[in-house]
């Protein structure tokens, strides 16, 4: 990965082999052995401070820069990353995201209980600025378990627990790899698979990774272009990531499920909330039914149960679902997924709540900001009002959107999306006609409820209603099952609620 960074002309960060010859150039009379031979001599003859400053030297710590790849890679929202690379390149380019790392250097990092939205750096080698830490020469490699036996128990749990993809990495350190043979003698044909991204891969390699447990997947392309062979597909492991989290995990409530049904770029109604446990009791008792009375499906993270541990990549995919979010900033973890919306290239319509006295930092100036007071939520009429105020505006900017949907999904014979889409647009619609007389609160108006009440009002006619008690079941199968819908069943329904719409909406 280091060899990715951008340097200056005529430079090039070295490989481990490359580093090894460089430091054996410095030595007399020494017949070149390997690598970490030639540290460790390099490190007897001039001192281990020397060789730290060497390396750095070598590994053009001060000049080198992020490159493609290492952009391409970060944007992958990891929870975990190990490296043995002892530069601070990685570091850096999460330093130029709205992603921040963690590294983890020494064993007591490990004591630091971190649940905020980072990405833990377990540096098994250390890096240049903790001479000490590092493993470069024989002795360091020879004492590694003895001396670390923390991070190798550490180490050996990702191994066990997790699926490892080695990237950039040829399985050669003898500490990692003994730490790896200790997993496999343990759990035998139980052990996970592990995988390693080469670019081009010769039989060899492909053989040699094979006998140590370890499956390869080889990128086509040349290895002159190393590089962008990797950050091309480190951003379709990103999208992919994104595209498919969703339809993997489990969505605990039925609304924010119909909306996560939808395909990927279609319209949904989803406002996502970024709240406290402690605050989000009064969030879904007060809050949460003003945004379901201006049409708007809420949704947070304990809502939706996705595979694996990884929580940063399933908040970014709710929030690239949605069409609005709000941020109650009272904790450390609130405070980052703002910064992940405020990062994202089409940022979504956010409103930020604060509690009083707090202090804004500037680059939230722009930003809608309610102000809660230190009290229930439920004897704020302000705050409640200016909730209500805020989804309606959303509600009110998305309608033309919704409204078209439907069409443009028949249109691209996607028929269950297209079918999901109109009877929700459908219920936001009739909600609305319905608000004019009484206040609709809560999920317990459904939309076969709401169809009752229009019907006895009026707004809908008997032959109507029948129709649409008729489409949803159809909108249910496609939400629940895989189920195909029929080109002239999506055209019926599409059809009928545009039809049933033209008369319901406030401007027709």
């Amino acid at each position: 990965m280091s060899r990715n960074a951008v340097v200056a002309p005529g430079q090039q960060v070295p490989l481990w082999d490359d580093l090894g010859r460089e430091l054996a150039a410095d030595l007399q009379d020494y017949p070149y052995a390997g690598a970490l031979d030639a540290v460790s001599a390099y490190a007897h003859e001039y001192g281990r401070p020397r060789m730290v400053e060497r390396v750095a030297d070598a590994l053009l710590i001060n000049e080198a820069r992020p490159g493609d790849a290492h952009r391409a890679f970060c944007s992958i929202l990891f929870d975990i990353v190990c490296t043995t690379n002892v530069d601070f390149l990685l570091e850096r380019q999460y330093g130029a995201t709205s992603r921040h790392c963690r590294p983890i250097v020494d064993e007591d990092h490990l004591a630091v209980n971190d649940r905020t939205n980072t990405t833990a750096l377990l540096k098994l080698h250390g890096d240049v600025h903790h001479p000490a830490r590092l493993v470069l020469t024989e002795e360091d490699y020879d004492g590694f378990l003895d001396k670390y036996p923390l991070l190798a128990t550490y180490l050996a749990n990702l191994l066990i627990t997790r699926t490892a993809v080695l990237i950039g990495y040829s399985l050669d350190d003898p500490d990692f790899r003994q730490v790896w043979q200790v997993v496999g003698e343990r759990l035998g044909k139980s052990r996970r698979l592990a995988y390693a991204i080469l670019v081009d891969a010769k039989g060899t390699d492909v053989a040699r990774f094979a006998r140590r447990g370890v499956k390869v997947i080889s990128l086509p392309g040349s290895r002159a272009k190393y590089t962008h062979v990797l950050a091309t597909a480190f951003d379709q492991l990103r999208e992919y990531m994104q595209t498919h989290l969703i339809g993997a995990s489990h969505v605990t409530e039925e609304e924010p499920l119909t909306e996560f049904s939808l395909p990927q770029g279609a319209v949904t109604r989803l406002c996502f909330f970024a709240v406290s446990l402690g605050l989000q009791p009064q969030y879904r008792d007060q809050v949460f039914p003003l945004a379901e009375r201006a049409g708007l499906v809420p949704v947070t993270a304990a809502d939706v149960i996705a595979p694996g541990e990884n929580y940063t990549a399933k908040i970014d995919a709710i929030m690239r679902r949605s069409v609005a979010a709000v941020v109650d900033v009272t904790t450390q973890n609130t405070i980052l997924e703002l910064g992940m919306l405020m990062g994202m290239q089409k940022p979504l319509q956010t409103l930020v709540v604060v509690e009083e006295g707090t202090v804004l930092p500037t680059d939230l100036a722009n930003q809608r900001i309610a102000r809660r007071a230190k009290g229930p939520v439920a004897d704020q009429p302000k705050l409640l009002h200016s909730f209500d105020e805020w989804f309606r505006g959303v509600a009110a900017d998305i309608q033309p959107r919704l409204a078209e949907e439907p069409l443009r999904l028949l249109g691209a014979h996607e028929y269950r999306a297209a079918v999901t889409s109109a009877i929700t647009h459908l219920e936001s619609l009739l909600r609305t006609a319905l608000e004019k007389e009484e206040n609709l609160l809560g999920r317990a108006y459904a939309l076969r409820s709401l169809a009752g009440l229009a019907a006895k009002r009026g707004l809908l006619t008997e032959a109507e209603h029948q129709k649409l008690r008729d489409w949803m079941p159809v909108r249910n199968m496609v939400v629940h099952s895989q189920e195909s819908v029929t080109r002239a069943k999506a055209t019926e329904i599409v059809r009928g609620i545009m039809a049933i719409g033209q008369r319901l909406r406030p401007n027709a």
